[in-house]
């Protein structure tokens, strides 16, 4: 598959006949219009929704310049011939992760500069004040035999000393305010970079972040993970469209967040699934809870606030792990206890003995 190709052939074609009379302007409207046409097809083709997400990302593919998100995207669809909202959506994370590491970098090594900027302004300071006390030694040393010439050199040294402190007081002065302006950019590159903007829960990586921080606190074991997935999510934004999907998205998170409480980490870890983390909870306490909470969310009946219609009941399917020793190996196993909850009917939670709750 070569879209990229096909894109610029036509965009060619469609330069020469819509060129000015001067023959070396093509019309623009014309070329923009070709580009949401071809942007629409490639979305109607997959069956992907019109959303922003899947239009910015149609774009960049049919632009041909992104080489990993094209390597992406042709991968899938080598082995499935179509993407989904959720493959779009996986793609766009992991490019957005990349650009979002390059920006952490460019911001790391301009504050790792003005760090040595600052460092060689203290050198100097050092050396002017070395150099000062070498000068007044020197003088000391001269002050009965040539009292006129001593008194004349050290006003010199002294102006000199004055002027290169002031000139050291101005760039450690810069520098200091560069700083704390490169550090509340990092500050919030890294937020950034590890938030979820949709739902404003830890991303994966800020999860992965996290996840680290709580394993290393001395005397908190033991652990259990928990992947959760939104039972028939892609018939939501079917039926509702992908706003309306979001706004589910918004607040079946918020209820986990709330709901669990902060004693549990919980996190986006990509389309319709979440990840929590337990703190001090072994496997069968974090499956309680969480069931606890999917029969809460059972209870509620949403509607959708753009039609007034009614979405009905939302539930999830969830995997819980005891993490022992590897914290990926807890992972993978929960996704095996969620992908056997599915298996087994969805809307319950299931341990390694099985599941312990499900719909009525």
């Amino acid at each position: 598959m070569n879209a990229p190709i096909s894109l610029h052939s036509q965009l060619d074609r469609l330069t020469s006949w819509f060129r000015r009379s001067d023959g070396s302007v093509p019309d623009r409207a014309a070329l923009h219009r070709l580009r949401y046409e071809q942007i629409g097809t490639f979305l109607f083709e997959h069956g992907l929704e019109p959303s922003t997400t899947n239009f910015d990302f149609a774009g960049r593919f049919l632009d041909g310049r992104e080489a990993p998100l094209i390597q992406a995207a042709e991968d899938l669809l080598a082995s499935k011939g179509t993407l989904t909202d959720r493959d779009v959506e996986r793609i766009m994370e992991r490019c957005a992760t990349g650009d979002t590491s390059d920006k952490l970098d460019k911001l790391t090594r301009q504050l790792e500069s003005k760090v040595v900027d600052c460092l060689a302004a203290v050198g100097d300071a050092t050396a002017s004040t070395s150099a000062y006390s070498t000068a007044l030694g020197e003088a000391a040393g001269k002050m009965e035999s040539a009292p006129d010439e001593t008194y004349r050199r050290l006003l010199e040294v002294t102006l000199e000393v004055a002027e290169t402190t002031r000139k050291i007081g101005g760039r450690l002065e810069s520098t200091r305010e560069d700083t704390r302006r490169l550090r509340t950019e990092l500050e919030r590159a890294v937020r950034e970079a590890e938030e979820d903007h949709l739902t404003g829960l830890p991303n994966r990586r800020g999860f992965f972040t996290r996840l680290e921080e709580t394993l290393a606190k001395p005397g908190a074991a033991p652990f259990a993970l928990a992947l959760c997935d939104i039972d028939n999510f892609k018939a939501i934004n079917d039926r509702h469209g992908h706003h309306t999907g979001d706004r589910v998205l918004r607040f079946v998170a918020r209820m986990l967040r709330e709901d669990l409480g902060r004693r549990v980490l919980v996190a986006r870890y990509g389309g319709e699934e979440f990840v929590a983390l337990f703190e001090g909870a072994d496997a069968e306490d974090a499956a309680d809870q969480l069931d606890a909470t999917r029969k809460r969310l059972r209870e509620r009946m949403l509607r959708d606030q753009g039609t007034n219609l009614p979405i009905g009941k939302i539930s999830f399917s969830a995997g819980v792990a005891l993490i022992e020793g590897d914290p990926n190996e807890a992972l993978q196993l929960a996704d095996e206890r969620l992908y056997a909850a599915k298996h087994a009917g969805k809307d319950q939670v299931s341990i390694t003995s099985g599941p312990i709750a499900s719909a009525a």
